[in-house]
Order: structure tokens, then sequence, then C-alpha cells
């Protein structure tokens, strides 16, 4: 083969020849491209933050329902300790005077004050209701009391203590509310005045 044959133009030699031709991009292709460019990066960049938060939020309800079922199992268990606490506070109250310094005795005590302690440890604190106005979110009513020296709406006695969790309340204390007899007489009489006088205006309405 001569040194002079000419060799057939490539792929890449038609290609560079093209390029050559058109010359360097404009400024305008330059900027669209810059654009398309920066469209892209804050479009992935808003994919990627909406994944950041879903994957923060996903994580916030699974922590949210793992301590909503550790205050669920907590409560059940508390619930079952409240039993057990108002027992021996019973037997602590109701102790013959003769039997109060026995051995036995200081045991039920020694319970008694580590279960108040346990329960004081995981929040749980008794509600405040002797001698205290009735609150129906607190309390709850057996019945009621004749009693002048309190409040009508007082609540008079507890029958059972009631406890809160963390503020909030998991059991209502069981009580008896004062009421004003006397009061409630009079109020009932006023009431039933203006009947008696219509009553007696009709009958003397149809004597006539």
């Amino acid at each position: 083969m001569s040194s002079g044959e000419e060799h057939p133009e490539t792929p890449e030699d038609a290609s560079g020849t093209a390029a050559e031709a058109e010359g360097p991009p404009s400024i305008e292709t330059l900027q669209a491209q810059l654009d398309e460019a920066e469209r892209e990066r804050v479009q992935f960049k808003t994919m990627a933050q909406r994944a950041q938060a879903d994957h923060a939020n996903y994580r916030k309800r699974v922590e949210e329902e793992r301590e909503e079922l550790y205050r669920s199992a907590i409560g059940r268990v508390i619930a079952k300790l409240l039993s057990i606490e108002d027992d021996l506070q019973r037997a602590v109250d109701h102790t013959p005077v003769s039997s109060e310094e026995t051995s036995w005795m200081e045991g039920v005590r020694m319970i008694e004050r580590s279960l108040h302690s346990l329960l004081e440890s995981e929040g749980v604190t008794p509600i405040e209701a002797d001698g205290k106005p009735f609150d129906p979110w607190e309390h709850e009513a057996l019945f009621t009391v004749e009693n002048p020296e309190m409040e009508p709406g007082t609540v008079a006695t507890v029958i059972r203590a009631g406890y809160k969790m963390n503020g909030k309340v998991i059991r209502a204390a069981q009580v008896a509310v004062s009421q004003d007899s006397e009061r409630e007489n009079q109020e009932q009489a006023k009431q039933e005045q203006p009947d008696a006088r219509e009553a007696d205006h009709q009958a003397k309405t149809e004597e006539n």
C-alpha cells in the first residue's frame, strides 16, 4: 500500500469536523443547561428533604406508640397495685391498739411504705379530696350527707382514695358530699308556693 493512499473518513473524524464547523456553544445554550442542572438540583434536594422529614415523622410516631404501650402496661399494673394499697391502708387504719407495737403490724407498715414509695416513683400521687369542693373530674360522689358545718357541695368523707399518674386521673376518689337540707327545704317550699296559690285561685273560681 503506497503512502499516498487516502484513508476513509471515520465517524470520529466526522463528528470532530461537525463540531469544528458548528463552533463553541452559545451563551444561551450554556445558560439553558445551567438552568436545567439547577432545576434538577433543587428537585433532588426537595426529594431528599421530604424523605428525611418522612423518616423523622416515622421515628416520632414509633416512639409515641412505644411510650403509649408502656404507659398502658404500667397503668394496668398500677391499677392492681392500688387495690393492694387500699387493703394495706385499711389494715393500718383499723389496727387494734393492743397490736400496734407488734412485729407483725410493723411489717405491714413497712410493706405499705415500700408500696407507697414505688407508686410515687412512677408519678402516682393521691388526689386531695377531704374538705375540698366536689370536682366531678377527680371525685365520684357515692352519696350525700347533711353537715351544717360544711358548705354544700364539699367533700365530707373520702370512702376510697383516688390517684393521679403524672397529673392524669387514673382513679377518681369515691366520696360523700355535704348538702344543706334546710336550705334545700326552703328552696323547695319557695317553688311549691306558686303552685299552691294557683290551686287555691282555681278552687275559688270553680266555687263562683
